[in-house]
């Protein structure tokens, strides 16, 4: 897809949290989501995904 079409759904996702959240988003706590960027689901994730990246370009190959 193209790359201008990724800006413009960040900028639709950007308006819509702006829209339910407004002010509240500036005042939010620094690190109060921390823990679901160090969940070890999130590295489970990741890791299938890496596979299914290697199966991908053995496929193609």
């Amino acid at each position: 897809f193209q790359r201008s079409r990724a800006f413009l759904f960040l900028n639709e996702v950007k308006r819509r949290f702006m829209s339910l959240f407004g002010e509240t988003a500036q005042t939010a706590i620094p690190y109060a989501m921390k823990h679901y960027s160090e969940s070890k689901d999130l590295e489970t994730i990741s890791r299938v995904h890496g596979e299914l990246d290697e199966l991908k370009n053995i496929m193609v190959k």
